[in-house]
């Protein structure tokens, strides 16, 4: 059940904030949405960035943002080869945007915890990995069975 948790926490935390802080920043308060970028950021190509790219239409950038992570979401969201690839893309967005500032390096520590989930199997998608399976009795009753 942990790495299904942590699979279901992770994908919608990322369905969460494409909401929460690319769509809505980047329409409620477009001058936050660019000082993402340009505050403090580790690598001054992301100030660049920002304020060439995202600056001029930051509520495309954030569509285009929160479409991305909403992907990502579904796909870790979902199983086998599709889950992979989310958690994938999921590492490769959170390592990306750590050089915005200081406050995102505990996205290091979020992205190793993806690596680690990344090694069990994800063999079903959410919905089903939650429903009980049928034809099996429940653990605490397989246990008690006399073998």
């Amino acid at each position: 059940m942990r790495p299904n948790a942590a699979r279901i926490f992770t994908g919608v935390f990322f369905i969460i904030m494409a909401i929460a802080v690319n769509v809505v920043l980047s329409f409620a308060a477009p001058d936050q949405f660019v000082k993402l970028g340009t505050d403090s950021p580790l690598i001054p190509l992301y100030n660049w960035f920002f304020q060439m790219v995202v600056a001029p239409a930051p509520q495309v950038v954030g569509i285009v943002a929160a479409a991305g992570e909403t992907v990502i979401g579904l796909l870790i969201l979902s199983g086998g080869r599709r889950a992979r690839v989310g958690l994938i893309a999921a590492i490769v967005f959170l390592v990306a945007i750590t050089p915005l500032g200081i406050w995102t390096l505990p996205n290091l520590v979020f992205a190793a915890g993806l690596v680690l989930l990344l090694r069990k199997d994800h063999p079903r998608n959410v919905l089903h990995a939650l429903r009980p399976s049928r034809g099996r009795p429940p653990a605490e009753t397989r246990s008690a069975e006399p073998r």
